[in-house]
C-alpha cells in the first residue's frame, strides 16, 4: 500500500462548505483507480489531515491529475498551501 497525506489549513468559518465540496466529489474519488480509502481528519479548528491509501505507488502517481483537479476545487477554502507527504507502508498491524 502507498499513502498520500496532506496537512491542510482551512477557513474554519467555511467548514460546512468545505465538507459539502468533499461530498460532491465522493463519486469522482471512488472512481480513482487503485484508491483503497480516503479520509479527512479534523486535527484542530481550521486544521485537517487528508489520508489517501492506494494499492501501489504507480496508482498514486497515475491518480495525480485527478487529485490535482479535486484539490484545486478545495483551494478556495485553504488558508495555506497543503503540506504533502507520500510513502509506502513501513509497518502495520
Amino acid at each position: 500500500m502507498y499513502y498520500r497525506i496532506n496537512t491542510i489549513s482551512f477557513d474554519a468559518s467555511r467548514k460546512d462548505e468545505f465538507m459539502a465540496y468533499a461530498d460532491s466529489m465522493r463519486s469522482e474519488m471512488k472512481n480513482i483507480t487503485g484508491v483503497q480509502s480516503i479520509c479527512i481528519i479534523e486535527t484542530s479548528e481550521g486544521q485537517a489531515t487528508g489520508v489517501a491509501i492506494y494499492d501501489s505507488k504507480a496508482s498514486a502517481e497515475d491518480a495525480l491529475p485527478q487529485i490535482q483537479k479535486i484539490m484545486g476545487g478545495m483551494k478556495e477554502f485553504f488558508t495555506a498551501p497543503p503540506d504533502l507527504k507520500l510513502g509506502p507502508v513501513m509497518w502495520s498491524m
